[in-house]
């Protein structure tokens, strides 16, 4: 409760902090350099045949089935869908169905299968995502990764790992196809690493202990992207649960001010590759400026724009694109950079939203007490974990209303049983309905004895 506490004040301080005027965004600087370069390099590797063994610096590494069908999309050409397959006939059919047993954990792209169901309806792309999501490196939720002789999830040397099985558990729920239908305990997982970051940039140690190296690499913010860009996925996803919702937008804003703070290269829109060498990384901007333009779009903070903004330019003006891998990895989710920063702030659907969905997880945890009530012991009924103005309804068998209690100004309720003076309530079954002042129910049922 206390961490839930924390995260609500961090959320509750930046949305006091945003600007939630009306006012229109400025334009996206390079977008027509952005989208002259997506044009140009992906006719590029569209048509080149990928074969022999799973060499990434090819253009389906990070996901070009999906990069190929947003092209075809953004641009409302469907030509561009040749990449989507010649992508996906290597992914798919040749890497994923040639190992079923095995899915190499920094290999998991279950985004552009998903696109592909969607345009296509091939169930091959279902199997495919079911594949990972069961044989997946570390897919597997019941082992304890952490108490392994060679694997610790927990470290943020597997922070990759982690997010890229969120994304394929997201994809495999959307689908149908998922394993289990639990909280994702990845989740937490990968919020654990975000505090890593957090806590290590917090404290401006020069060195980064983290890894198994012993400190030779520093800390990499790509990495802590991919994390961000998995979150937001499940933050997006449909049933996500509200506390986490609400803990995922404080941690990666915390961490966007942090990492903007930390690792950006003063007068070259970039950050760093890891922090012991400090080396610039555009080609590494667009897989961490989406995060920037998600935070714009969920608070209205417009200082995530401007941070956003820099990587993108920089990104757009340094990043090399030559290779397939490159290229892939600038457009795996810049589209949504593009999309977030067009569209007007919804905090309906972010921060307002989650916290509603907060409320009407927290009302069921109201509880009625005691149940069985006797009339006749003395005892109070009392509804508690509830909110002030919450209305108490209890109905008789018949569905006639048979009394009506406010908690007022206090989060719970108190009951002598008495419909009136001398009078108690008549033993039996009974409904109540406890609602909110803003609409949100809570029902069950109620045994009174004498």
């Amino acid at each position: 409760m206390k961490k839930s506490l924390c995260s609500l004040a961090l959320l509750a301080s930046l949305l006091s902090a945003a600007c939630f005027s009306q006012e229109t965004a400025p334009p996206i600087p390079s977008l027509s350099q952005w989208e002259e370069n997506m044009k140009s390099y992906s006719r590029k590797f569209m048509s080149t045949p990928i074969n022999g063994k799973a060499n990434e610096t090819l253009v389906w590494y990070y996901d070009g089935i999906k990069v190929y069908y947003q092209i075809a999309e953004y641009t409302n050409d469907k030509s561009w869908l040749t990449g989507a397959k010649t992508c996906r006939d290597w992914y798919r059919d040749k890497y994923i169905f040639g190992r079923p047993s095995h899915v190499d954990g920094w290999r998991m792209f279950p985004h552009g299968l998903m696109l592909d169901y969607l345009k296509t309806g091939d169930d091959n792309d279902k199997k495919a995502v079911e594949i990972m999501e069961k044989n997946g490196a570390f897919s597997d939720r019941s082992i304890d990764y952490a108490k392994t002789s060679t694997y610790n999830l927990k470290s943020v040397e597997l922070s990759r790992e982690v997010a890229y099985n969120i994304n394929v558990h997201v994809v495999a729920q959307a689908l149908g196809v998922a394993s289990f239908s639990k909280q994702d305990p990845y989740i937490d997982i990968a919020l654990g690493h975000i505090k890593i970051w957090n806590d290590w940039m917090k404290s401006h140690s020069a060195s980064f202990p983290y890894l198994s190296d012993g400190g030779k690499t520093g800390f990499q913010p790509f990495m802590a992207g991919l994390t961000c860009e998995a979150l937001i996925r499940y933050y997006e996803s449909k049933g996500a649960d509200p506390y986490k919702k609400t803990e995922i937008i404080a941690a990666i804003s915390e961490l966007a001010t942090l990492m903007w703070d930390a690792a950006s290269i003063k007068g070259q829109n970039t950050l760093y590759y890891e922090s012991n060498k400090k080396t610039p990384a555009p080609d590494l901007n667009l897989l961490i400026c989406p995060l920037y333009g998600w935070l714009w779009h969920r608070t209205g903070d417009k200082s995530f724009i401007d941070k956003g903004d820099a990587l993108f330019q920089g990104g757009i003006a340094g990043a090399y694109l030559s290779g397939g891998k490159q290229f892939s990895q600038n457009y795996r989710w810049s589209f949504d950079y593009v999309k977030w920063r067009k569209e007007p702030v919804d905090l309906d659907a972010g921060a307002a939203e989650a916290a509603k969905e907060r409320r009407a997880a927290e009302l069921k945890r109201a509880t009625v007490f005691p149940n069985p009530f006797k009339s006749s012991s003395g005892m109070k009924l009392s509804i508690d974990n509830i909110f002030p103005e919450c209305v108490f309804t209890l109905s008789d068998a018949s569905g006639k209303k048979v009394i009506e209690l406010n908690s007022a100004k206090k989060a719970y309720i108190e009951w002598d049983g008495m419909l009136a003076k001398d009078s108690p309530i008549p033993a039996g079954s009974y409904s109540y309905v406890i609602k909110t002042k803003d609409g949100l129910e809570r029902t069950g049922k109620l045994e009174v004895k004498k």
